[in-house]
């Protein structure tokens, strides 16, 4: 199973930690859905709209137990989904993604979520605080 992170995943380093093993990937697009920031949060999510198109990275063959992992780190915020993506190299891939819940939409700011600010500003931030770790770590 392939999986599309549009955020904090898309950081190797954060990818293996979370998923515990190293995966191939490459870089990919995701239309139809648009990122934004989660209000008070320095990570963002995914929903479907027209028109839109989200930058990302695919890793492909994850194994189960690393999807385990990856559904703890990612709590009840988001649902795994089916998804296409374009791979940088033009071709098609299905892979899962997790978008935001449909309870947690009204939790979703009008602000744009950005890889490069996230990497300058609050990486390290991320990797101390943010509780999906600790629920991964626990298990």
């Amino acid at each position: 199973m392939n999986l599309f992170a549009y955020g904090t995943l898309m950081d190797a380093e954060i990818m293996t930690q979370v998923s515990g093993a190293t995966y191939r990937s490459q870089k990919a697009t995701l239309s139809q859905y648009v990122r934004k920031t989660v209000w008070g949060e320095i990570y963002p999510a995914i929903l479907k709209r027209n028109g839109g198109l989200v930058d990302g990275v695919v890793y492909f063959d994850l194994s189960p137990e690393a999807f385990d992992r990856l559904d703890k780190f990612e709590g009840p915020l988001y649902v795994k989904k089916k998804v296409m993506v374009t791979c940088e190299s033009g071709e098609s891939v299905g892979t899962y993604t997790y978008v935001i819940s449909p309870d947690f939409i009204h939790q979703l700011s009008d602000d744009d979520w950005s890889y490069e600010d996230f990497l300058a500003n609050d990486k390290q931030l991320f990797q101390s605080s943010y509780q999906g770790y600790h629920e991964v770590k626990e298990k």
